[in-house]
């Protein structure tokens, strides 16, 4: 019987690709250039594949061992990509920080957010947000959501220096939410290779929200949900 429940962040409670967008545009007018949805695209499409470098490890950094750095080198990795070296790694690092600002000032929820949060909390599980997300906007989100008061606990990698699928991510998840029984968990993510892999090679039972119909030949899946009003008929 599950007792917590773990819930990734970006994409599974909230809608990433809106999120990105908003501040995307807040980032070309602050540095005075017209956005347009082809300049978009180019920036989400660098974002995702950094991400997903940075968690297969394909993307080691000039400062592995100090997690500050790291976490503000891969995010200015970035805009200097987008930009095709046309700023510094100082401008790299500002307009990151204009980024990371304006990705707290409009949040868009998956359907059903609250009311799934709400659910889960009045039926007394204990409940957790593990992210990759950054640390910065990590409350300001959970309170746009409506559901900080709901969550026993916040972890993020940064706090580690390691990313989902990494087992140093979930090794210190447990030791600050002090998590010993790991029968007793459910995690619950849309990310096939960050969430459900963690979670699989961490004996974690895995609940995949599966919202792009996407095909999973990979990995042995417990749950898998459309939509989060589907987590009624499982807890």
């Amino acid at each position: 019987m599950y007792k917590t429940i773990i819930f990734d962040l970006d994409d599974t409670l909230t809608n990433d690709f809106e999120n990105t967008k908003e501040a995307f545009k807040i980032v070309m007018q602050t540095i005075n250039e017209e956005y347009t949805d082809e300049k978009f695209l180019k920036f989400y499409k660098i974002d995702k594949q950094t991400w997903a470098d940075r968690a297969a490890g394909k993307l080691p950094t000039p400062y592995e061992n100090d997690k500050e750095k790291k976490a503000e080198w891969i995010r200015a990795y970035r805009f200097l990509k987008y930009f095709e070296s046309g700023v510094s790694y100082e401008e790299a690092v500002h307009i990151n920080n204009i980024y990371m600002n304006a990705m707290k000032e409009k949040v868009v929820a998956r359907e059903g957010c609250y009311e799934i949060i709400k659910y889960l909390h009045e039926k007394k599980y204990r409940l957790i947000i593990a992210t990759n997300g950054p640390i910065i906007p990590l409350k300001v989100k959970l309170q746009k959501l409506h559901i900080m008061n709901f969550i026993d606990t916040i972890f993020s990698a940064e706090e580690v220096g390691f990313m989902k699928p990494h087992d140093v991510f979930y090794k210190g998840l447990f030791e600050k939410a002090k998590i010993t029984t790991i029968k007793e968990i459910l995690f619950i993510g849309d990310d096939l290779e960050k969430d459900v892999k963690g979670a699989v090679e961490n004996s974690i039972d895995i609940c995949w929200c599966n919202y792009k119909n996407e095909v999973n030949n990979k990995y042995k899946i417990d749950y898998e949900i459309h939509n989060l009003k589907e987590l009624e008929e499982i807890l």
